[in-house]
């Protein structure tokens, strides 16, 4: 005998049309408004097993299926993480959810009327920002349904193990990068469900910010992980930039320390992650940023490291031997991404006062930035720069020293990962996202900095936290060019001569976006 747990009935009345069967089981999702639109969002539904005790710091296990409806109408848990508070619009990136290792939870946002076969749509996968440390997807600024509505595309995010917790790396016992493991195996799900959901599995597009662009780039470069999408946006952030990833010499030596911090110093690396694993997730949060002592300005504890599985080499030979698939690339930077990271540590730069500095200062800073640089070329960096600088005196120093951390952070290695991606072929696209927005809570001084085009990208300009949470009518307008353009870029081939892409393929260069123009 056959017992038929669930069969969904699109549109009947007992589910409003909100029910989805997926791989692992019902799901009833909720109507949500987006503007003059509706979606449908399926939240919090969980995509691996909790990652905690015995499968601590292991790759993730599917979660086991279940035969009842999953009310996926919240978002699940935060993975664990330290909570930083008082700075410039802090409120927007603290936790929403209760902090947990059971925390493998996706998202996805459907236009309304679901999509049917043959009408698929794409659908653009996102992955938080966060430096591998903090972050999570239920924030506000990465509401996926104005995207989905505006659009008629799919979005979809994730959760994924972070810190210590994430990407420590003693193997065999502790193999690292269990946080890209995790993205990797919400793709699969992803991939696996999109068509109930009213998506094309053929186009997926994954974007991300920061750490969630290095990611992609990271998915990009593993061999397990490249047929699961179509097209990629890196946001901010690559693989080969020097706060992504961490050697396995340096990666193995951050997590004996950590060990040692955490009372479970002794024995082989095997005995170590034994006792770390009987270890309370909150000594992680803890302990986590005493493993980098303040050596240098930007400096994540926990990063991404070689492992011979996930990812094969490092990032920079990978790409010289070309060991990537030629598949459309989005990437761009904001205009001052450095200045926010100057806040958090260089010489002079502080929130109190205007963060006007000397030349004593911005070579420090230089130095602090690169450590291990010869005296001579951080002088001679740091009398370029000042040189080209804009503004007199103290100002011009203070321009210098941003525009060094923005080339040295995301630039040079956004430009170098662009130029090797579309000398192998690969349709690269690159943007620059020059606006500096009105509700802005950051001194005018440092402009567009780190995160600001995701308010556009979103568009969920409310969520920034300024003056009566306003925002201007032309800020609207770039917020609708800003989703325009990635969907369409995720679109393309399949797009008439009236794509607002079209220009960008005639004139090869940057695309430039502010609330003033779009041009290249």
């Amino acid at each position: 005998m056959i017992t038929v747990i669930y069969k969904p009935s699109p549109g009947s009345a007992s589910d409003d049309g909100t029910v989805v069967l997926t791989s692992s089981g019902p799901v009833r999702g909720k109507h949500l408004l987006a503007g003059s639109s509706t979606v449908t969002a399926f939240l919090g539904i969980p995509y691996a097993k909790p990652p905690m005790g015995p499968l601590r710091f292991k790759k993730p296990v599917p979660h086991k299926p279940w035969r009842r409806v999953l009310e996926a109408t919240s978002y699940g848990n935060s993975c664990p993480q330290q909570v930083f508070s008082g700075y410039p619009g802090s409120a927007m990136w603290l936790p929403t959810t209760p902090l947990s290792e059971d925390c493998l939870f996706l998202n996805l946002w459907v236009p309304q009327p679901q999509p049917q076969v043959p009408a698929l749509v794409p659908i653009l996968v996102w992955i938080h920002s966060g430096g591998f440390f903090i972050g999570t997807a239920s924030l506000d600024v990465y509401d996926g349904r104005f995207l989905a509505a505006t659009e008629s595309v799919i979005v979809a995010s994730m959760n994924y193990r972070l810190g210590a917790l994430g990407f420590l790396s003693l193997p065999p016992a502790a193999p690292g990068n269990a946080g890209l493991w995790d993205q990797r195996l919400a793709l699969r799900w992803l991939q696996k469900n999109a068509a109930a959901f009213g998506g094309d599995p053929a186009r997926m597009m994954l974007f991300g910010q920061s750490a969630g662009g290095a990611s992609v780039a990271f998915h990009l470069l593993s061999p397990g992980s490249r047929h699961l999408f179509a097209r990629a946006a890196l946001q901010s952030g690559v693989a080969n930039a020097p706060w992504a990833l961490l050697s396995p010499k340096e990666a193995r030596e951050r997590a004996r320390a950590l060990g040692r911090l955490m009372g479970c110093g002794k024995g082989s690396d095997g005995a170590v992650v034994d006792c770390l694993k009987r270890k309370d997730s909150e000594e992680f949060v803890r302990y986590d940023f005493t493993i980098t002592r303040n050596k240098r300005l930007v400096d994540f504890p926990f990063l991404p490291t070689v492992d011979g599985d996930f990812l094969p080499d490092e990032p920079r030979r990978l790409l010289e031997a070309g060991h990537i698939h030629t598949k459309p690339i989005l990437t761009g930077i904001t205009a001052n991404e450095g200045s926010m990271f100057l806040m958090f540590g260089a010489p002079g730069f502080s929130l109190g006062n205007d963060s006007l500095i000397g030349w004593k200062e911005l070579v420090e800073g230089v130095r602090f930035m690169v450590p291990g640089l010869p005296k001579l070329s951080i002088q001679a960096a740091a009398l370029r720069y000042s040189q080209e600088g804009k503004g007199h005196g103290l100002a011009q120093h203070r321009w210098a020293m941003n525009q060094a951390a923005s080339d040295y952070l995301f630039l040079c290695p956004m430009t170098e990962l662009a130029g090797q991606l579309a000398n192998a072929g690969t349709p690269t696209y690159v943007y620059f996202f020059a606006h500096r927005s009105s509700g802005s809570l950051w001194p005018h001084w440092m402009g567009a900095v780190h995160t600001t085009e995701l308010l556009y990208l979103f568009g969920t300009l409310a969520s920034e936290g300024g003056a009566n949470h306003t925002y201007t009518e032309a800020e609207a307008a770039l917020s609708r060019r800003v989703m325009r353009y990635w969907a369409e870029f995720c679109l393309k081939h399949e797009q008439s001569g009236s794509s607002s892409i079209k220009n960008w393929e005639q004139n090869p260069g940057v695309l430039i976006l502010s609330h003033l123009c779009s041009k290249h």
